[in-house]
């Protein structure tokens, strides 16, 4: 008896192109979904983050009856006239040269306790300033816990700091840009490079003009300069942040008490997203304005904004900026925390950088 045996039939290179081009079609109609999805998830973290700081931002406050410094500084330069316009030394954060009583710290450094960062506050060596708390090889603490754990506290990587549709692994401080000063203008170069210690988030120092572009130093005028420009006739150079139509709740040696605050706390930010220009080419093909700065435990241009400007405009690396499309996050003095739009009225925007305009803000 004969025995038929049946041929396995495979797919024809038809079949099988069609089942390919089944599943592009598929993986293309739920990838943006999947994305969408992602992309809200994140969004919600980030409000939680910016809410998360408002809240520590407050717990401050009760402990010591005022609202941190924006920035801690002790060195200034520049014209001291009348006329002229006193900056902070950018050189006080990054001096190689310890034991002198320098700063140049920032408010998310004050907040390092109310943020479960204690063991990171407790580490900082009070006697160093920014770049000796950066530098491994300049720890001579007891049972030497910087080398024990490998970095020194200011490059400390702390979640909290990081919004997360910009950094997916807290280690990814690369990503967008480096901390300008430590990184490239310091005498000396850390030892390992500029590794970690970054930040998303900023403080709002007002809304003027409050830095100088070339140096990237802060203004920080003498209280004559403040008299003779608070009686000019306002214009965009002379617009500076500390003028009392201008000032907001973190600023360079501030002390706001929340009761300083005669706009409403709901009605005045404190802090933000910061400008970090996703989307825009590699920065050596940017302006040197598009080139933002990093690090948490700096204070200055990697943790202070302005509002002179609307956010998310990729313009300026002193104004607010978002991953988040259309809108950016940002929290307020009452401690709540929500998104705002990138077509705000400018007005009303500038006005949110003060706390004590004086003019209502309704429907931002």
């Amino acid at each position: 008896m004969k025995t038929v045996q049946r041929r396995i039939r495979g797919f024809t290179l038809i079949e099988l192109l069609v089942v390919i081009a089944i599943i592009a079609v598929l993986v293309a109609i739920l990838l943006p979904a999947v994305q969408k999805a992602r992309e809200s998830a994140n969004r919600t973290r980030c409000v939680n983050n910016v809410k998360q700081l408002s809240l520590a931002l407050h717990n401050y406050h009760d402990s010591h009856n005022v609202l941190p410094p924006g920035s801690i500084f002790t060195l200034f330069a520049g014209d001291i006239t009348p006329s002229g316009a006193r900056f902070r030394d950018p050189r006080e954060p990054y001096d190689n040269n310890q034991n002198l009583g320098l700063h140049g710290t920032s408010w998310m450094f004050q907040i390092l306790p109310y943020v479960e960062q204690s063991n990171v506050y407790n580490l900082w060596r009070n006697d160093y300033n920014v770049f000796g708390n950066s530098e491994v090889l300049y720890d001579n603490n007891t049972n030497a816990l910087w080398r024990q754990i490998g970095y020194a506290p200011a490059q400390a990587e702390i979640p909290g700091f990081y919004c997360p549709s910009r950094r997916t692994k807290i280690d990814n401080t690369t990503k967008f840009s480096h901390n300008k000063f430590i990184d490239t203008d310091a005498p000396i170069k850390l030892s390992t490079g500029v590794r970690g210690g970054g930040n998303d988030y900023v403080g709002c120092a007002g809304s003027g003009r409050m830095f100088n572009p070339q140096t990237r130093s802060v203004y920080d005028l003498t209280g004559d300069q403040i008299q003779f420009y608070q009686n000019q006739l306002r214009t965009n150079a002379n617009n500076f942040n500390q003028l009392s139509f201008n000032t907001g709740v973190l600023f360079t040696n501030s002390s706001v008490s929340l009761t300083d605050i005669k706009d409403g706390t709901s009605q005045t930010i404190m802090i933000s997203e910061a400008e970090r220009f996703e989307g825009l080419p590699v920065p050596s093909s940017r302006t040197v304005d598009q080139v933002a700065s990093d690090g948490w435990a700096w204070g200055g241009p990697a943790t202070l904004f302005t509002t002179l400007d609307g956010p998310n405009k990729k313009q300026f690396w002193g104004y607010a900026g978002s991953p988040h499309g259309d809108i950016c996050v940002v929290g307020l003095a009452d401690g709540s925390s929500r998104t705002v739009s990138k077509s705000i009225s400018l007005p009303i925007w500038q006005n949110l950088g003060n706390l004590s305009s004086g003019i209502p803000i309704t429907n931002f």
